[in-house]
């Protein structure tokens, strides 16, 4: 079959517009896939830590992400009813960076509170604050398992640096990135553009050729 030089045109508009979709959905779908993950964790339970009737519960941590975008505590087995928890994240300079509120909450259940992403330092220390009215409690454990931080418990943060809550921090892996192409994704788009060019010039010198014959 001869193509014409109209077909051959669009041929070379339709690869054309082809490759910047499939450039473009790849790009999107990127984004797309871009998902929390967990930064910080604590997870190991031996010990009902603190009820929240306690006051003043904290947990430092040390961040390796560069940003923060939720908490969870676990909560523990057999302690309390139901209640809503609020979980703050504060630098330290008692500053409230963000905070989020799990409603409904259950013994012996992650209890988890997401925000906008937080920048932060990493490996820079940063507190969880939890609070309820509740008459739910924090499992932790005593044996110093999260070398990064520690519990505050009682009035006034009291200190316990051996112990650590049952806890998380999320971040964000796609915070502070554009959704542009890479540079490779641009040399390989332009690449393939080219090399649709090349065909259709070449499709127009072979179609002129014919035609002569």
């Amino acid at each position: 079959m001869v193509l014409s030089l109209k077909s051959g045109k669009k041929l070379s508009n339709a690869a054309i517009g082809a490759a910047f979709a499939a450039a473009f959905i790849g790009l999107a779908a990127k984004s797309a896939n871009a998902a929390l993950f967990i930064d910080q964790e604590q997870p190991s339970i031996n010990a009902k830590m603190a009820y929240f009737s306690q006051s003043d519960l904290a947990q430092s941590f040390k961040p390796a992400a560069n940003n923060v975008a939720g908490a969870a505590i676990k909560l523990t087995e057999g302690v309390g009813t139901v209640g809503d928890i609020k979980i703050s994240l504060w630098n330290g300079q008692g500053k409230v960076l963000a905070s989020g509120i799990a409603l409904g909450q259950v013994p012996n259940a992650w209890t988890e509170v997401f925000w906008n992403p937080v920048v932060v330092t990493p490996n820079k220390t940063l507190y969880l604050v939890f609070q309820s009215l509740s008459d739910l409690a924090i499992a932790g454990d005593v044996n110093n398992p999260y070398p990064d931080g520690q519990v505050y418990a009682n009035r006034g943060f009291q200190s316990f640096p051996y112990y650590d809550y049952t806890f998380r921090t999320y971040s964000d892996d796609s915070f502070g990135i554009q959704s542009v192409p890479e540079p490779t994704s641009v040399l390989g788009l332009m690449t393939f553009i080219a090399f649709i060019g090349v065909s259709a010039t070449k499709c127009k010198k072979q179609q002129s050729a014919l035609s002569k014959s």
